[in-house]
């Protein structure tokens, strides 16, 4: 499996800056793999619309795209943080803390 996460937008975002983090479960330790595969499932994250109805730009709100390839099978999410439900967020928590450690080299 392989995940594509995208933040943008939100106080202090430079898009310069922000390179998508690219995740491959073969790279992953195996509980971290499976945690990551239960952050998915729990999100329902292949049922989800592509697009949050919802979505609203805001200069201060964050956006997110989430691209999941999983045994032929691919899906993009885009939505921001208002429209992200309670899975939702624990996912985007789990990218964000894997993001901020491969920009600080962990």
């Amino acid at each position: 499996m392989k995940v594509i996460f995208k933040p943008e937008g939100g106080f202090g975002f430079f898009p310069g800056l922000n390179k998508p983090l690219e995740l491959s479960c073969d790279n992953l330790p195996e509980p971290e793999a499976h945690h990551l595969q239960e952050l998915l499932n729990d999100a329902c994250f292949f049922d989800l619309p592509s697009q949050s109805p919802e979505s609203s730009r805001g200069a201060d709100q964050k956006h997110y795209t989430i691209q999941v390839e999983d045994n032929g099978q691919a899906h993009s999410v885009a939505f921001s943080d208002t429209d992200a439900n309670a899975a939702l967020q624990n996912l985007v928590s789990y990218l964000s803390k894997k993001q901020q450690e491969s920009r600080s080299g962990l």
